[in-house]
């Protein structure tokens, strides 16, 4: 007799852990052997010359299989061999969908189901698996483990929970990755997702294409509910059972909608184990009782873990320690997470290149020359560099080494980006424009200021040049980004939700201390030696990633809107550089990179055909040619400037 079986079930019917196990297996196995059944119809896939080839798939084998040696595996593994492994699993399957089968048998049939899943999923060398298989692996291990403790009602209870907890992660960790994720938080994953050819279903895709409301709210719905499923567990019995009916309709609506029939039977067979775990954790045990003459083992209900620790809880003394106890943990936590953030903040300040310069009472980091003796040696104007998004001053390294001897230069650090401090008030467009103002003021750079803008930069110096004319004596715009872009660009529109995901992503690694191998990093490498590890220190603080979600946003908000309010004038040189590979990815970045050099009647325009994006201003034998521009816009000025003095 099972410890619980004098509480109600959570959905009717007999409850002990015997039935909630096969129903697991049962329900599993129904969707298992399908997949077997379907392997078996397209095995023609896994022959030599096939998709799923042997000779090609063994070349990602794990390295301890490869021990073996290639004649052991290719025996189990190779064609028509591997189609026996599929037979295994079909049989197996069938022999635990069908009744009459011992605790044993079907303790060896889910064994033989996880050991035909592991030789399956490494053969396959995890092309076309998901999530569902991976559960269902989980699902035939813990009911293997069970039948190994058969006389053991604590080791049964213990796995009935583990599996539990495990699907309850599964719902909520999806549900978190999707929180975080700038294109489920607006709804723009839905129709993206249903647009596919794999995941796609027409008729919704029209639903939700011209309906943003309607596409925003499927995705909170999902989020919140796959979040919400570990509530099963400790809710009300009619709730619980509403979360698992939730649970079923979402999972039916995915294998109508996206062809995930998989998952009906991998999520929805634990759902028995679930419902035997919520009631188990509502219980609360009966009064204990003497046993009765004539039974041969104890009746009396046993309390269980979380049971026997609330009610230690409830005592004065205890409560008040443990209270105590969480506030001490707290405060450590605080002391430790502050003195980590100190001691990065010292690491990163010791790798700073330049200097800081205190500015209306923040530091605001820059590299420049613009001593005295430098401006006698070049009196041309002073080079005044804005970085691209999420990128530092030093990004500009080999541009700096290229120019001319004597050169002024100012390379500066926005708010929260390299090493100046953070500022916790509005960053628009004046704001950024009176920052720079004033940052020239306090270095005593004199104008005029030739202003370069990469990328997102090339925003803020259209809106600098536009509120201070009478200091600007030209622009150079490095692949700059156009203020309507996203707007008349069909690609860069569409990339946009992805750019937010990908940032939210690499602001997660970064505070997790992930960043430093990812593709983004490696290219600071090709910066000069005393920059590239600076600069790879800097960009791998989370603080920096955060400032690029924001300034992502800014720009929408305020700096492209204010950008397209300066006017064209015939008497600022412009130059504009673009990257080979954004116009082969965009069609329509050439159209809206001409349209920057029509900003002025004295203007040039270079395509830089094999630079990138981010390699134009980072890589040494394309950021000659932004050197070249930057002196080609110094040298315009100076002959208007002679030619309007010989006019007056």
């Amino acid at each position: 007799m099972s410890p619980h079986t004098s509480v109600p079930p959570l959905w009717g019917g007999q409850d002990d852990l015997d039935t909630v196990f096969r129903t697991v297996e049962t329900l599993t196995s129904v969707g298992a052997t399908i997949g077997a059944l379907e392997q078996l119809a397209s095995s023609s896939t896994l022959a030599d010359d096939g998709m799923f080839g042997w000779p090609v798939m063994k070349l990602r084998s794990p390295m301890w299989w490869r021990r073996l040696g290639p004649e052991r595996l290719g025996k189990i593994f190779g064609y028509p061999n591997v189609v026996g492994l599929v037979q295994t699993r079909a049989l197996a399957g069938l022999g635990l969908v069908l009744p009459g089968a011992t605790r044993a048998q079907r303790g060896v049939l889910s064994a033989t189901m996880c050991a035909t899943a592991h030789g399956l999923h490494t053969r396959m060398a995890g092309y076309g698996l998901d999530g569902s298989d991976h559960l269902t692996f989980v699902n035939y291990a813990v009911s293997a483990a069970e039948k190994a403790f058969g006389h053991d009602p604590r080791a049964r209870e213990a796995l009935a929970k583990f599996l539990a907890a495990q699907v309850c992660m599964a719902y909520f960790t999806s549900g978190a990755a999707k929180l975080i994720s700038p294109v489920w938080r607006d709804g723009t994953a839905i129709p993206e997702i249903f647009r596919t050819n794999m995941f796609g279903d027409s008729r919704f895709f029209e639903a939700v294409r011209d309906r943003p409301w309607l596409a925003k709210s499927v995705a909170w719905a999902t989020i919140l509910g796959e979040m919400a499923f570990p509530l099963v567990l400790v809710a009300p019995k009619p709730v619980a059972r509403g979360i698992l009916a939730s649970g079923t309709a979402f999972h039916l609506a995915n294998a109508r909608f996206m062809g995930l029939n998989r998952f009906i039977w991998s999520y929805c067979s634990t759902y028995p184990a679930l419902a035997h775990v919520s009631r188990s954790l509502g219980s609360t045990p009966a009064a204990p009782s003497a046993p009765a003459p004539t039974a041969s083992v104890p009746t009396a209900p046993v309390p269980t873990a979380l049971v026997r620790a609330s009610e230690a809880l409830r005592r004065p003394g205890v409560r008040r320690g443990a209270v105590l106890a969480g506030a001490g943990a707290a405060v450590l936590a605080g002391v430790a997470a502050r003195q980590a953030a100190r001691t990065r903040r010292e690491r990163l300040t010791r790798s700073m290149p330049g200097r800081l310069v205190p500015v209306a009472g923040r530091n605001v980091h820059v590299l420049a020359r613009t001593d005295a003796a430098d401006a006698e040696t070049d009196a041309g104007p002073t080079v005044v560099f804005e970085n691209g998004l999420a990128s530092p001053a030093t990004e500009w390294g080999w541009v700096l080494k290229g120019l001319r001897p004597g050169t002024r230069y100012v390379a500066y650090d926005r708010p929260g980006t390299g090493w100046s401090d953070t500022v916790r008030r509005r960053q628009d467009a004046d704001a950024a424009s009176r920052d720079l103002l004033a940052l020239l003021g306090e270095l005593g750079v004199e104008p005029p200021y030739v202003l370069v803008g990469h990328s997102i930069g090339g925003l803020l110096v259209r809106s600098f040049a536009r509120r201070h004319p009478e200091l600007v004596g030209g622009l150079v715009l490095a692949d700059a980004s156009h203020p309507e872009q996203f707007r008349r660009s069909p690609r860069q529109r569409e990339a946009l939700p992805w750019i937010k995901q990908r940032m939210t992503t690499t602001y997660l690694q970064a505070t997790a201390g992930l960043l430093r191998r990812s593709g983004r990093m490696d290219q600071m490498d090709t910066l000069p030696g005393e920059y590239a590890a600076a600069t790879r220190d800097c960009m791998a603080h989370p603080r920096v990633w955060r400032t690029a979600l924001r300034e992502l946003d800014q720009s929408q908000r305020w700096w492209s809107p204010d950008a397209m309010r300066l006017e064209a004038g015939p008497a600022m040189p412009v130059a504009v550089l673009t990257a080979g590979e954004t116009v082969r990815s965009d069609p329509t970045h050439t159209e809206l990179q001409r349209e920057l050099a029509q900003l002025s009647q004295v203007s040039r325009h270079d395509l830089v055909d094999e630079a990138g994006h981010e390699t134009l201003v980072l890589a040494e034998q394309h950021a000659k040619h932004v050197v070249e521009a930057v002196e080609w816009v110094r040298a315009q000025h100076s002959t208007l400037g002679a030619a309007k003095g010989v006019r007056s």
